[in-house]
């Protein structure tokens, strides 16, 4: 005869705390996660675009703002014959941003800060590249208005490209 082993509560207790920190470890990941919605962000920054130029694209940069000034670069490069237009927009945070963009000299190294602006609230940001070549936009994030409370934001900065033929 065949004797069947009595179920022990442990089992089902184990999959009882399983599925509870399963649950926490969503709760505690969704925040970070829900910050920058990129799809949202390119499809409002598109209608910023002038309509004589086209959408070539965007760059991403994720960042965490915190109780440190950080910094981040983004390589870019203008062709020939064509005039180019960036656009610079945020997942919606209210610190200001420094953003510089230095074109790359002829021996290598970047030249002097064509722009050297900051942006303000929730401000779609447009400049134009007047020459061809290879850029760098570096941007400046500043420090978290509360980090001195250990807290922590993650956030991004989204550059989009367009373009129109000379």
């Amino acid at each position: 005869m065949l004797k069947l082993k009595k179920e022990q509560p442990i089992s089902l207790m184990k999959y009882f705390l399983y599925f509870l920190s399963s649950l926490v470890l969503l709760i505690i990941q969704a925040p970070a996660n829900a910050q920058c919605k990129v799809s949202q962000i390119v499809e409002q920054g598109k209608f910023e675009i002038d309509s004589t130029y086209l959408y070539d694209g965007f760059t991403l940069t994720n960042f965490t703002m915190d109780d440190k000034v950080k910094h981040a670069q983004v390589q870019f490069t203008a062709l020939k014959e064509q005039h180019y237009k960036l656009y610079f927009c945020n997942s919606g945070f209210t610190e200001e941003v420094k953003i510089s963009i230095f074109k790359e000299e002829k021996d290598g190294k970047p030249g002097s800060d064509l722009l050297g602006a900051t942006t303000a609230k929730d401000q779609f940001f447009e400049f134009a590249l007047a020459k061809p070549g290879n850029y760098t936009v570096e941007y400046t994030f500043p420090t978290c208005e509360n980090a001195e409370y250990g807290m922590t934001k993650n956030e991004c900065m989204v550059m989009l490209i367009s373009y129109k033929q000379k």
